[in-house]
């Protein structure tokens, strides 16, 4: 899994390393009374990144259902095709109308539309085996 990650770090004082043969620093007068900003920032940074990280997770785990889903669709409808006796037909298209009826509405945008082409061809078989039965 890759994630990607937006944001600058902060750079603290015990990070940045003196440079050799430079005679003169500049130096930034600090105050031992006054808290130091940096920990907070850095604290937040990786609040923030922890928070970045899960909504990626989620949105991963939801594409990952909602492709899992459609697998079991295409497969409930070669199962239908597949099938031979009238009866065995009946039992797979009301497999395939619950499957169906579980066609999640949001997420991706993508493999919502390939589940509603799936769910679109799911129903068409299911209307010929009730046209062809009755």
């Amino acid at each position: 899994m890759i994630v990607r990650i937006n944001g600058v770090t902060p750079i603290s004082p015990k990070d940045l390393k003196p440079v050799r043969g430079v005679s003169g620093r500049f130096t930034v007068p600090t105050d031992d009374g006054a808290p130091s900003a940096t920990g907070a920032l850095q604290a937040l940074t990786s609040v923030d990144m922890l928070l970045a990280i899960a909504s990626v997770d989620d949105e991963a785990e939801r594409r990952r259902q909602m492709a899992s889903h459609a697998a079991a669709g295409l497969d409930a409808l070669e199962a239908l095709d597949q099938a031979e006796d009238d009866e065995i037909r009946r039992e797979k298209a009301e497999q395939l109308s619950e499957w169906a009826q579980g066609v999640p509405e949001d997420g991706h945008p993508e493999i919502t539309r390939i589940l509603r082409q799936i769910e679109l061809r799911a129903l068409i078989e299911i209307a010929k085996i009730e046209r062809d039965g009755d």
